[in-house]
């Protein structure tokens, strides 16, 4: 992956994480109160909608990791279960971030508490994903195609 695009992921996810881990201590730790009850903290809002905005870049960036890094990297076995899963757990963030926004009631609910829990488990995919690539090194390079002197290829 060309370093920009690799600095990219890095700095988006990191951020993507934070901001939300952020939210949820916001949430839960430190709710605001008045004379009426708990209130949500006055930092939430902003604070989604940071989140909300880093999500499209992440969006973006996940676009662009399919067209240049899981098409090369398809065929190296050694990254593509914890891929699978890295990939899996950004569709279902994704798709949950989609319905917190869309929906009410009780699927809203659902779709919360599967996007807060499995965006604090995502830190844990993406680290498996990215040190267990560094920790095996780069997949093994195919030997090179050469032509004999009569003209067959051979490995």
């Amino acid at each position: 992956m060309p370093r920009g695009l690799r600095a990219a992921v890095l700095a988006v996810s990191a951020l993507l994480w934070v901001s939300g881990a952020l939210w949820m201590l916001l949430h839960y730790l430190f709710p605001g109160h008045n004379e009426f009850g708990p209130l949500p903290n006055s930092y939430e809002a902003p604070l989604l909608r940071v989140h909300g905005l880093i999500a499209v870049a992440a969006v973006f960036l996940l676009g662009w990791l399919g067209a240049s890094h899981m098409l090369v990297r398809w065929s190296a076995w050694a990254g593509r279960p914890s891929g699978l899963c890295l990939l899996a757990t950004a569709l279902v963030l994704i798709l949950s971030g989609y319905a917190l926004y869309y929906t009410t009631g009780g699927l809203h609910a659902a779709a919360a508490a599967v996007h807060e829990w499995l965006g604090l488990g995502a830190l844990t995919v993406a680290l498996s994903h990215w040190l267990g690539r560094q920790a095996g090194g780069r997949p093994p390079q195919r030997p090179a195609e050469s032509t004999t002197s009569s003209g067959s290829l051979t490995k």
